[in-house]
């Protein structure tokens, strides 16, 4: 089966949440040459935040092998300045190569429009930053296990597949919150 557009860019951008998630590096200010978070004036001053992905070359090719279809996305960032819009823009390029509907195009911002107001696309992506904070805050371990406050943080880094299937399994132990169920 064909995924949707909507499954093609919830797995694009779960891959390059991965690659960030694991392979961000700050890259040292010109002002003072100590990295980003020596300074919590600079970590807050949000403009002047510069990260590099930076991703090993055995995980690299583990990836490229893995997840071809995905590897483009790693092409595109690999070595490069990271922002949300550089992201964006390199998950939208993606899509468009794997759909054919190109960013920009009236059919691709109609695409995008709808899957504002799809629920289950909301749910979905919603479900998923909160397991990525929840993970960031070390709050749960990729079994989805809950971890006491101050545990040591584990610095193994799993294949994107690992990562996808983890959320997976958590995601399908979610229930959504129904508000017509309170009384």
């Amino acid at each position: 089966m064909t995924p949707s557009f909507a499954d093609l860019f919830l797995e694009a951008m779960r891959y390059e949440h991965w690659l960030r998630f694991y392979f961000l590096e700050d890259v040292e200010g010109p002002e003072n040459g100590s990295p980003m978070q020596a300074s919590p004036e600079r970590e807050i001053a949000v403009e002047s935040m510069d990260a590099l992905l930076a991703v090993p070359a055995d995980v690299a090719a583990r990836s490229r092998e893995e997840e071809p279809e995905l590897a483009e996305i790693l092409d595109a960032m690999e070595g490069q300045l990271i922002s949300m819009e550089r992201s964006r823009d390199v998950i939208f390029d993606w899509l468009g190569e794997k759909t054919g509907i190109r960013p920009g195009t009236a059919e691709f911002e109609a695409r995008m429009n709808a899957l504002a107001g799809d629920a289950d696309f909301r749910r979905s992506l919603d479900f998923f930053h909160g397991w990525v904070q929840e993970l960031a805050n070390n709050e749960i371990d990729l079994q989805g296990n809950a971890l006491p406050p101050g545990a040591q943080p584990d610095d193994t880094v799993p294949s994107f597949a690992e990562w996808n299937r983890a959320f997976q399994f958590w995601f399908g132990m979610q229930k959504p919150f129904e508000l017509n169920g309170m009384k």
